[in-house]
């Protein structure tokens, strides 16, 4: 995906009010971590980096610790990050810093924070932590700026993004169907452990109060927890699930997604066209949160199920 730095929100975006350069910034940072191929979350980590240096203004000086320092990540003068020019150039910097990045082993598993400080080495660890939810918001908003159809789109290997397929679910193992494996393998290897730690994942539930009915009994759907059971997602929550789904949605064939369920709404690829989740998903009166409430509405949660058909009734 290619977001274009002429077509920017005209709101300013999250508690930072980032707008204008910034989000022209933004964009670019984004672009060159998706040319090198990497996901979602690593290019948030590149905007969140951004924003603690330099306030994703391509700035032409350093500081008391580092005064060769200059650009968007205040990439020093010591023969490891280009010359002048490179480190004053939006997309050559963060490509630089992409690059060193992605040779940081386990950085999946890691907090966003830790996995900067392993590129840029700041005196703080913990330095970039303000910025994550701030990051995810500008991203979630200039993601949303790409309306081409999906079915228009192109997935390649070589382009970035396209589901990485293995079984490794451990977490979620216990009593699951392989195509969920996958799908849960492949959506931590994109996005990390993107749901709300509070309330995790669940897979295989066995809803004997439910006559085991659906999906969960037989190990073929996931519970993305978005907030914990019964409460409302942040709105930065909210728009990383949604990313989650339209990635879902793109790649539904090769993760085998009969259908995903998430705030009041379905979609089911036998039945909705592709497009924008807010274009396509269809809302059904059993998802009615004030009738069912916020769990039965999964409002608090995505529903992903996959594999073959074995009811007509799989939740």
């Amino acid at each position: 995906m290619t977001i274009d730095p002429d077509e920017l929100p005209g709101n300013p975006i999250g508690q930072g009010q980032w707008q204008g350069e910034q989000l022209t910034n933004a964009a670019l940072i984004m672009n060159a971590g998706a040319e090198l191929g990497l996901n979602i979350r690593d290019q948030t980590i590149g905007v969140m980096t951004a924003m603690g240096e330099s306030s994703l203004i391509v700035i032409d000086h350093g500081d008391a610790a580092g005064p060769d320092s200059r650009g968007l990540f205040q990439q020093r003068d010591n023969g490891a990050w280009g010359d002048y020019e490179d480190r004053m150039d939006p997309t050559t910097s963060a490509t630089m810093f992409f690059e060193k990045l992605r040779e940081v082993d386990g950085r999946e598993q890691m907090e966003p924070t830790l996995v900067a400080h392993e590129v840029q080495r700041n005196a703080d660890a913990y330095h970039y932590a303000p910025y994550w939810e701030d990051a995810q918001a500008v991203v979630s908003a200039l993601v949303g700026l790409d309306s081409v159809p999906l079915a228009a789109r192109s997935c390649s290997e070589s382009g970035g993004g396209a589901p990485r397929i293995s079984e490794d679910c451990e977490p979620v193992a216990s009593g699951i169907h392989p195509s969920a494996c996958r799908a849960y393998a492949a959506i931590v290897a994109e996005f990390g452990q993107w749901w709300d730690p509070r309330a995790g994942v669940g897979c295989y539930d066995p809803r004997e109060w439910d006559n085991g009915q659906g999906d969960h009994p037989v190990g073929q759907a996931c519970d993305y927890m978005v907030a914990p059971g019964g409460q409302p997602p942040t709105p930065e929550m909210h728009a990383r699930a949604v990313q989650v789904v339209q990635w879902l949605m793109e790649h539904h064939e090769a993760l085998e997604i009969k259908y995903i369920i998430y705030d009041e709404a379905i979609w089911n690829p036998d039945l909705d066209p592709p497009g924008r989740w807010e274009d396509v998903r269809r809302f059904e009166p059993q998802y009615d949160a004030n009738h069912v409430g916020i769990t039965a509405a999964h409002v608090d949660h995505v529903h992903v199920s996959t594999g073959p058909w074995h009811n007509a009734n799989g939740r």
